[in-house]
């Protein structure tokens, strides 16, 4: 009785802090991310995670969320029932961070649930283990292409401008490239000159593949060298397909010109990484074999079982 009686304490004391967690987070969110809650219903509108490219960060976060509630059971074993001074600095700067993060709209859902997790820090201690690695790879995925673009622009674009323009030409069309630009003559005779940014080299099907990448080998982890030639081909294969992407926008523009290239340009995305990923996970799943055999290095039992 008296283990019951001890065990029942815990576990009140769990729903008790999770309570608190989930007031507080709201009262914190209302209080300095107000612009997060006036934004809401359009960030999840199709019109903007479609026509402005957030598909992106959106479904790696639902992902995250999926992958959060299939480890439920271990991230209440991780709780712990006393607080730790380590975990309430680290949840305090993590709030005092989220707070001050510059204003974008980029980065409201990532500032808002960086404060929700240092909050889940403060309160449940060890616990706050899973949503941070959570928490990293969608910030990842938020925060890798605007530092492409931001401190290697033209280096990054060079990477997809060389080898479109060499396959071209061996393809036999007269495509000329001026440092981001290129130019074409289609076949209806309209001139057309294209810049090609970093963001056309495809940083965020990149960092979309990586983030993707992590939360397979969370859930079901092959050898590390299965795991490294996996990782090598899947970063060469995202490269190519933003290439093979390209080379398709610029077929389109020189046969129908500047408008069928650039609505192209606005749907593309959305059919050749998928194709490319399926083909990847067939892949990785083939090296896994037909049972998980390997255990995620933080969870002491499969996923499998907690599903």
């Amino acid at each position: 009785m008296a283990q019951e009686a001890k065990m029942t304490g815990k576990y009140l004391g769990r729903r008790a802090r999770l309570g608190i967690w989930l007031v507080s987070s709201l009262a914190l969110s209302l209080i300095f991310f107000r612009e997060f809650w006036a934004s809401l219903l359009t960030m999840l509108s199709p019109k903007w995670i479609f026509g402005q490219h957030h598909a992106a960060p959106w479904g790696i976060l639902g992902l995250c969320v999926i992958w959060l509630w299939l480890t439920r059971k271990r991230l209440v074993a991780d709780t712990e029932t006393k607080f730790s001074p380590t975990f309430i600095l680290l949840g305090v700067g993590m709030v005092v961070a989220a707070i001050f993060m510059p204003e974008s709209p980029d980065f409201l859902v990532f500032s808002v649930l960086m404060a929700l997790v240092g909050v889940y820090a403060i309160l449940f201690g060890k616990g706050v283990q899973i949503p941070a690695i959570l928490l990293a790879i969608y910030g990842f995925v938020v925060t890798f292409p605007r530092l492409v673009e931001r401190y290697i622009e033209v280096p990054y674009s060079q990477t997809a401008i060389l080898p479109l323009v060499g396959v071209l030409n061996i393809m036999g069309y007269p495509y000329i490239s001026q440092g981001q630009w290129i130019h074409f003559t289609s076949n209806s005779g309209e001139p057309v000159s294209v810049a090609i940014t970093a963001a056309c080299a495809g940083p965020t099907t990149m960092a979309v593949f990586l983030a993707i990448f992590a939360l397979m080998m969370l859930d079901m982890p092959v050898p590390p060298k299965k795991a490294a030639w996996l990782f090598l081909f899947g970063v060469v294969g995202t490269w190519l397909q933003s290439i093979i992407r390209l080379v398709i926008l610029m077929l389109i523009g020189y046969q129908w010109g500047r408008d069928a290239l650039f609505t192209a340009h606005s749907w593309s995305i959305y059919v050749l990484f998928p194709l490319w990923y399926l083909l990847f996970v067939y892949i990785y799943f083939r090296q896994v074999g037909p049972q998980f055999r390997g255990k995620p290095e933080f969870n002491q039992t499969p996923i499998a079982e907690s599903r």
